[in-house]
């Protein structure tokens, strides 16, 4: 069974991307058409052909590497870009019309603009979709554990992050992509509201040797605190606590989350607890006496719970789908600027060691539709927005590329010399080629570094768990 629904879901992520794909050069495809161009292939893939049949003098063919596609239009860039793609090259452009560059922007711009329908399409479909999770966790501050670097830097419960290094904070997702792409010597200024006050914190990162990213560490969002399960026979049982009951407070103390309840819990011990619950429509009060956890070296209740929302990936955030396209488009703008124009050094150290390349993206997205096959589609929907920003930045090989020869002739009413257009778009085509092999080879050793590193954490939770057992003859005595 676990070996058919991961080959479904391999199939359904050859499918979604290759739609992505599809999608973008049938844009291409269909302007080109309108435009009056003429198209010698329309391709998905690259490498041998899996599939190929010529109709109307247009070669239809699937390549047998999946990561991207090409429409061949002699008349677009008459440089050697047919050559880089797999077109037909430079015979079959010598008695072709010219076209007008604005014809020859149009159909640039389609692709990527194919791929902003599908993600608009896509954010209608999953806000459509009864029960599908979303939400976006506030910046207000659940808890802060003691001892932390946070805690020392003055950062409380209850406080409301509101910028990081200057940079505007509405969410925690944006929270957490902008402490990753904060520079400088591991530390950033957090804009901190309390009380009606502006107070600005200079916190310290810790780094996760499993991820090897940054964290904040000891530090949670406030959420509601809704028990999602109540173990049999736990104190929790006992006292009547329900699932979907949402803890409000301790004793008098409101609970900020469920991190915030656990922390209030442990510092308890053994002393009888008065929770405030809401359960419905009513507000009421139950008395439950934490009991100690050998395994858990704490003191606990008894439940496990949800926030409601803490399931929810930066691409689930929003029912909007207008405020969920902005919030994908302004993330892709955001790492690309820390990225081409950093505001320090750290920034673009940031991008280059949490960006991922073509195996990180399919990876993602299988593990996403192993999940849920609708947050595969909002995957989908993400990897479509970047598709049509990375595409229109103004590199040769990409449609950028020839929006910016178009306007380059537009503006001086003269073409770009072929052989210096041929010139940068065989040095990009090289440079592209070459990112994309280290992008490659960067995901697989992150994974690699990732298993390893997990595997050496359980083997020594395995070694710990064995040196605490009891010793045989003390488990016989009564």
């Amino acid at each position: 069974m676990e070996f058919l629904l991961s080959v479904l879901a391999g199939a359904c992520v050859l499918l979604l991307f290759g739609l992505a794909i599809f999608i973008h050069e049938f844009g291409h495809f269909l302007a080109a058409r309108w435009m009056g161009l003429q198209v010698d292939a329309f391709a998905i893939g690259f490498g041998p052909a899996l599939w190929k049949r010529t109709v109307n003098g247009v070669e239809y063919k699937i390549g047998c590497i999946p990561f991207g596609g090409y429409v061949a239009l002699p008349q677009l860039d008459p440089s050697g870009m047919e050559k880089v793609q797999g077109g037909s090259g430079e015979a079959s452009r010598d008695d072709l019309p010219d076209i007008a560059a604005w014809r020859r922007i149009v159909v640039a711009v389609a692709g990527p603009f194919g791929n902003m329908v599908l993600a608009v399409a896509l954010a209608l479909c999953i806000a459509w979709m009864p029960g599908v999770r979303t939400g976006a966790l506030d910046t207000r501050i659940g808890l802060v554990e003691e001892g932390t670097a946070a805690w020392e830097a003055g950062l409380r419960t209850g406080d409301r992050i509101e910028s990081v290094n200057g940079h505007k904070v509405t969410n925690w997702t944006d929270l957490q992509v902008e402490w990753q792409l904060a520079g400088g010597a591991n530390e950033a200024t957090f804009g901190v509201l309390r009380d009606g006050a502006r107070h600005d914190l200079t916190i310290a990162f810790e780094t996760n040797n499993v991820l090897g990213v940054r964290v904040l560490a000891g530090v949670f969002p406030e959420a509601r605190c809704e028990v999602n399960e109540v173990i049999p026979g736990s104190p929790a049982a006992q006292s009547g606590m329900q699932v979907k009951d949402v803890i409000l407070a301790v004793d008098e103390t409101p609970v900020m989350g469920a991190y915030h309840f656990s922390s209030l819990i442990a510092k308890r011990g053994a002393k009888p607890a008065l929770l405030t619950l809401k359960r419905g429509a009513e507000h009421m009060q139950l008395s439950v006496t934490p009991r100690y956890e050998e395994d858990a070296k704490r003191y606990l209740v008894g439940i496990r719970w949800s926030d409601g929302r803490e399931r929810v990936k930066p691409w689930m955030m929003y029912r909007d789908p207008w405020q969920q396209i902005k919030w994908d488009s302004l993330s892709v703008v955001r790492v690309l600027q820390a990225l081409f124009a950093p505001e320090s050094p750290g920034e673009r150290k940031a991008v280059a060691r949490n960006i991922g390349g073509p195996v990180a993206i399919v990876m993602g997205l299988y593990s996403t539709v192993r999940g849920s096959l609708i947050d595969g589609l909002g995957f989908l929907r993400l990897i479509c927005v970047n598709l049509a920003i990375l595409n229109l930045l103004p590199f040769p090989v990409l449609d950028g590329g020839h929006i910016l020869f178009a306007l380059y002739e537009i503006i001086t009413r003269r073409k770009p010399h072929p052989k210096v257009v041929a010139a940068l778009v065989n040095t990009f085509a090289v440079i592209l080629i070459g990112l994309m092999l280290l992008l490659v080879y960067v995901d697989i050793a992150r994974k690699v570094k990732t298993n390893r590193v997990l595997r050496e954490m359980a083997q020594e939770q395995q070694e710990a768990a064995g040196s605490n057992a009891p010793p045989a003859a003390a488990e016989a005595r009564p």
